[in-house]
Parts: C-alpha cells; sequence; structure tokens
C-alpha cells in the first residue's frame, strides 16, 4: 500500500529540482525508459530533453534550452508538437540552466 505523500519531502523534491525524485519516490511513478539525453532542434535553437518517469503512458520530459533560458510560448508549444509525435502523453518540465527557474507544460487533450 502506498504511503500518504510526505508534503515536506515533495517541496524539498521541487526545491532542489530533483524531479526524477518526486515522481518515482515521492509520488510512485515508473523508472523512466532511458535516461539518455537526446539533443533536439527546434525553430533555429538547440534543445535538451532527459525523461524523468513514466507512468500508464504519460513520459515526464526535462527539457534544457543550450542558450539556458526557458523557451518562449511559441518555443514550448513548438517542442510539445515535436515530442508529442514521440510520445502522444508528456509533461514537459523546461528548466533554465541555473535550476532557479522551471515551467510545466502539460496539455489537456479532449475528445474532439
Amino acid at each position: 500500500m502506498r504511503m500518504p505523500l510526505d508534503l515536506n519531502n515533495a517541496r524539498k523534491c521541487l526545491t532542489d529540482f530533483n524531479f526524477s525524485q518526486l515522481f518515482i519516490e515521492e509520488l510512485g511513478w515508473s523508472q523512466p525508459a532511458s535516461r539518455q539525453a537526446i539533443s533536439m532542434a527546434c525553430l533555429d535553437k538547440t534543445f535538451t530533453r532527459v525523461q524523468v518517469a513514466q507512468l500508464a503512458g504519460v513520459i515526464v520530459f526535462e527539457v534544457a534550452g543550450q542558450d539556458g533560458r526557458i523557451p518562449d510560448a511559441r518555443t514550448r508549444a513548438a517542442l510539445h508538437k515535436e515530442i508529442s509525435g514521440l510520445h502522444h502523453e508528456n509533461l514537459l518540465i523546461f528548466v533554465d540552466a541555473g535550476r532557479t527557474q522551471s515551467l510545466w507544460y502539460w496539455v489537456k487533450r479532449q475528445n474532439g
């Protein structure tokens, strides 16, 4: 039986940018199929994506830009579209180079 979520541990994972521990150890998600960093180009910029965790077909990725900044809304949408071609259901966590900011990107799908 799964223990209730420890909010202090979850908060620490978030502030430490330890998303893998948050999803796997605190939320009970599965290990990712691969932790290999994959480089990808999008709108003339380079990004790296790394799988963090997975559950029921949803894959969590940490995404970082080569320029060290969280991409703008247009670029985030383009990255989501590209990643969705490989992994239909996903949660993208964009991080800056200093690991001081993150932006979580999830697209809710509805019938039609």
